[in-house]
C-alpha cells in the first residue's frame, strides 16, 4: 500500500523533472522550454506561501461559505453512507473495470498536460499552452504532496479490505483520494487558464468527475475520500493557476 502511495506521488514529480531536463536542451528565449520550466522554484515558493496562509484564510467568511458545507457533507458521508455504498458493490469485474478506467483517465490527464508543455514550448506561438501544461503538472504534484500528508495523518482503512468499515487510524491510506485530487488539480488549472472555452471546462471537469467516481466503483476509496480529495485538488489547481 505504501508503495502505491509513493508511486502516485512520484509520477507527476518525475514527469516534471523529465520535462525540466528536456527544457535545458532548448535555447529558445521567451516562451521556450527553459523559461517555462524555470518557473518551478517560484511555484514552490508560492505553494509554501499558500500553505502558510491556510490557517488565516480558512476562517474568512468567503471561504467558510464553501468550507462548512464541504465539511458537513464529508461528516455525513463518513457517518451514514461510506460503508453503505461500498458494501453494495459486489461485482468483482465491475470493480476491476472501474479501477482500470480511473487509472486510464488519470493517465490521459497527465499525458495531456505533458503534451501541452512539450508541443507548446517548441514554438513561440504556443507558449501559453506550454505554460498551462506545466502549471497543470505542478498542480498535480502539489496536490499529491498534500494528499500524501493527509493519508499518513489519518491512516484510514481502504475500501477494498475484506472486513473494512473505513475506520481511521486503523492502517491504510484511503483518505483522501489521490486520484481525485490529481484529476481536479489538472482540471482546475485548465479551466482557469481557458475561462472562455466552456466545452473545455465541461470536458476536463467531466473527466475528473469520472476518474473520481470510478475510484468508488472500483472499491479503492470511500465517497468521502473522493469529496475531500477532489476539493483539495480543485483548490490547489485554482491557487496555482491564479497566482
Amino acid at each position: 500500500m505504501q508503495f502505491s502511495l509513493i508511486r502516485r506521488l512520484l509520477l507527476p514529480l518525475l514527469m516534471c523533472t523529465a520535462l525540466s531536463a528536456a527544457a535545458a536542451q532548448d535555447p529558445a528565449g521567451d516562451g521556450g522550454c527553459r523559461q517555462i520550466a524555470g518557473q518551478l522554484p517560484d511555484t514552490a515558493s508560492t505553494f509554501r506561501h499558500g500553505l502558510a496562509e491556510v490557517p488565516r484564510n480558512a476562517i474568512r467568511l468567503r471561504n467558510l461559505k464553501w468550507e462548512l458545507p464541504i465539511a458537513a457533507a464529508t461528516g455525513l458521508l463518513i457517518a451514514t453512507s461510506d460503508d453503505h455504498i461500498n458494501s453494495h458493490i459486489h461485482s468483482a469485474s465491475f470493480a476491476q473495470a472501474a479501477s482500470r478506467g480511473s487509472n486510464v483517465g488519470l493517465g490521459i490527464e497527465l499525458g495531456t498536460a505533458g503534451m501541452m508543455y512539450l508541443l507548446g514550448c517548441s514554438g513561440h506561438r504556443s507558449s501559453y499552452a506550454a505554460n498551462t501544461g506545466f502549471t497543470a503538472l505542478e498542480a498535480v504534484g502539489a496536490a499529491s504532496l498534500l494528499t500524501l500528508g493527509l493519508k499518513v495523518a489519518t491512516n484510514r482503512q481502504y475500501a477494498y479490505g475484506r472486513y473494512t468499515h473505513g475506520e481511521f487510524w486503523e492502517g491504510g491510506g484511503s483518505f483522501p483520494s489521490g486520484h481525485a485530487a490529481a484529476s481536479f488539480a489538472f482540471a482546475s488549472v485548465i479551466a482557469h487558464r481557458y475561462p472562455n472555452k466552456r466545452w473545455l471546462k465541461w470536458s476536463v471537469y467531466g473527466l475528473a468527475t469520472g476518474v473520481s467516481l470510478a475510484r468508488v466503483g472500483g472499491k479503492k476509496h470511500f465517497a468521502s475520500d473522493i469529496l475531500v480529495g477532489g476539493t483539495l485538488g480543485y483548490v490547489t489547481g485554482t491557487y496555482l493557476a491564479t497566482h
